[in-house]
């Protein structure tokens, strides 16, 4: 592709994340896939060049969407100015190339400066910056600053091997072990591993380091029976089962059956036989659930959330959400850590998660979860992350390198408190 072709595949696909954003349609990610699956003349260093061109104006969407009312080419040509970029040089009219500056905007670009406004300038919703500045505090701009640039591509140990590290040193990919998860390997660039022996052959997954962390917090254990009540696609299900030794049981439900579809797919390679997942509609929940009411040893719940925690991947993710959708998320997070709390027997304990950074749909939670639940105690997690309810675990891009996520471990009592020490310990 020449240079002005990639230029105008990037005003298309930002076109396309624009009204994927106004109509909650498909990922960024899927919406490159499917634009590159219909060009296959392009190139890597095509696509490489325009899916970076792309992530680079969705990290200043706020910004650009604001002085371009929207426009497309326009949230295009300002981005290529204000990296020192000429757009004369990509505007001009030529074949498969974007049509040549008009007069107006040719005057717009003149005007074009760069971002003053902080919630431009740190990439965030505006009505979501009292709750940001509550969270973050002094730390507020290089929290911020972290969750606006690029994650790395982390992998989960499934196995031991000498053959991972070998694999890695063969193919000269530079890369770091986990700081806090001895599991991670930490990888010096983004690439696709999905024909690598090593993910082939079930050695690693891909999982954040802060996913595996939480996780290791749960304390499992070989012979457990185990829910994971939310598995999605099942990593932390998979995850439950290394420290399980492949021994126990863990009941991996969702509501999507193609997300569980590929759980049974990541389970198979990772050799993985532990796992019964199953789809819980609204006509069967409640049935297949009672079946389980009071049995389960732990019970991991990465409860549906903002994903405010995992702006550094999913960076348009941002502008998805919305007052009401957030309320929704709390709505949904308070009745699933009652069902979760049902299932869950005396002694047993719920780990409660979120990929969120937000107060309501963390700390807010478990205080008021505590506060009606007399047989609840939360049991306090070593290691602290940035300033959350004590006990609880919270990091973030800055603080730990890691996507923004939070865990909260719960343990049911084997013996009722008496509303005394209930009020004593409150």
């Amino acid at each position: 592709m020449l240079p002005s072709a990639r230029i105008e595949a990037v005003i298309e696909l930002t076109e396309n994340v624009s009204a994927t954003l106004r109509d909650n349609g498909a990922s960024a990610d899927v919406i490159v896939r499917n634009f590159f699956n219909a060009r296959r003349y392009a190139g890597s260093k095509d696509r490489r060049y325009v899916t970076e061109k792309l992530y680079e104006i969705i990290r200043r969407w706020e910004f650009l969407t604001d002085i371009t009312k929207s426009d497309p080419r326009k949230m295009v040509m300002a981005h290529l100015q204000l990296s020192d970029d000429d757009p004369k040089a990509y505007f001009n009219g030529e074949p498969h190339s974007p049509a040549a500056l008009t007069d107006e905007e040719i005057l717009f670009l003149k005007n074009v400066k760069p971002e003053q406004l902080e919630h431009h300038r740190l990439n965030y919703p505006l009505w979501l910056e009292d709750r940001l500045k509550d969270r973050f505090g002094d730390k507020f701009n290089q929290e911020m600053t972290a969750l606006n640039q690029r994650a790395p591509l982390t992998l989960r140990i499934v196995r031991k091997t000498k053959e991972i590290e070998a694999f890695l040193l063969e193919k000269e990919i530079g890369y770091n072990r986990g700081v806090y998860a001895n599991s991670a390997i930490i990888l010096n660039e983004k690439i696709q591993i999905r024909d690598w022996p090593i993910y082939k052959n079930g050695l690693v997954e891909i999982q954040d380091e802060a996913a595996q962390l939480a996780v290791k917090y749960v304390e499992l254990a070989p012979g457990q029976q185990v829910m994971d009540l939310c598995a999605g696609a099942g990593g932390k299900t998979l995850a439950a089962a290394g420290y399980m030794k492949n021994k126990g049981q863990i009941y991996a439900f969702d509501i999507s059956e193609n997300r569980l579809k590929d759980l049974k797919t990541r389970a198979k390679r990772s050799k993985v036989h532990i796992v019964q997942p199953r789809v819980l509609s609204v006509r069967n929940r409640a049935k297949i659930l009672e079946e389980f009411k009071g049995k389960m040893d732990r019970v991991i719940l990465d409860v549906p959330c903002s994903g405010t925690g995992t702006w550094r991947r999913n960076p348009e993710a941002r502008f998805r959400l919305s007052e009401e959708s957030l309320s929704q998320y709390v709505k949904t997070q308070s009745e699933l850590l009652e069902e979760a709390w049902q299932i869950v027997k005396a002694g047993g304990r719920v780990a409660y998660m979120t990929c969120s950074i937000l107060k309501s749909e963390n700390e807010q939670q478990i205080e008021q979860f505590l506060s009606s639940h007399s047989d609840a105690t939360l049991i306090p997690i070593r290691k602290q992350g940035i300033e959350a309810l004590e006990g609880t675990l919270l990091v973030s891009p800055f603080s730990r390198q890691m996507d923004g996520f939070f865990v909260a471990i719960l343990e049911k009592d084997k013996v009722q408190k008496s509303p005394e020490l209930q009020e004593l310990q409150e």
